[in-house]
């Protein structure tokens, strides 16, 4: 099996270490029988999701996050007239999910839907860990949209942009441990979604999991192992978009 995974941004939005990076992380996922490859965003879209503290117009993101829904969707045609077999955009914001699957017949699959079906199979309260605070409104969404509300117990957020995270790293870890306390008090029993410059960006799942004493889910390694099954099964993935 070939799974394209695309970094959501065009070349060259990313600082060059930090683009290389994420690059590693989505090939070094590769499994026995399934080669992972990665590529960029066939364009620049406005949109950076390389953070910084300057405040986002709201209208103006919105803009940039569909035009990148639609690079997004043309990499996913490429892709499967490449031959690939599934289509996995890398990132939390699941940039160009819904706007592939209404183009393509391979598994589209994001990275928090993926997550949030994984919890609800586990039925776990789960917490979730971002950047910022005030970002939480999008996953919402997505949480209801797989049936996960329910469970979705705590937001937290470690409260630095992911562009100071390389040379803040041991602040982040600390910063992880106190969201992973504060969602067990709010009642979670797991970390159900991390951003992923956190998680697997600059710690494994394991490392944040051993570090608090709290589950911890990779979200990357769910959206990779979901792709795999919809493709494995071979039903048709016009049979499990969501939201229903």
């Amino acid at each position: 099996m070939r799974i394209l995974c695309m970094l959501p941004a065009g070349k060259g939005v990313y600082p060059e270490e930090a683009e290389e990076r994420r690059l590693s992380v989505m090939r070094s996922y590769t499994t026995a029988g399934t080669q992972v490859d990665a590529d960029y965003m066939p364009g620049i879209s406005g949109f950076s999701p390389w953070g910084g503290r300057e405040p986002r117009d709201e209208n103006a993101v919105g803009g940039q996050l569909s035009r990148a829904a639609g690079l997004a969707a043309q990499l996913a045609e490429k892709a499967e007239r490449d031959g690939y077999d599934a289509f996995c955009p890398y990132g939390t914001l699941d940039i160009g999910v819904r706007e592939a699957r209404a183009r393509v017949k391979i598994p589209v699959v994001g990275q928090s839907e993926a997550c949030f079906l994984f919890c609800r199979f586990l039925d776990r309260r789960f917490g979730c860990c971002f950047y910022m605070p005030g970002t939480q409104q999008r996953f919402h969404e997505i949480a209801r949209d797989t049936g996960a509300s329910a469970l979705y117990a705590a937001d937290t957020a470690i409260g630095i942009p992911n562009s100071e995270y390389p040379q803040r790293r041991p602040e982040l870890l600390q910063q992880f441990i106190r969201c992973a306390g504060e969602a067990r008090a709010k009642g979670a029993e797991l970390m159900g979604l991390v951003a992923m410059s956190i998680c697997p960006g600059e710690y494994s799942a394991k490392e944040l999991s051993d570090a608090s004493g709290f589950p911890v889910l990779d979200a990357l390694a769910c959206q990779i192992a979901m792709a795999e099954w919809w493709h494995r099964t071979g039903l048709p993935p016009s049979l499990l978009r969501v939201p229903r």
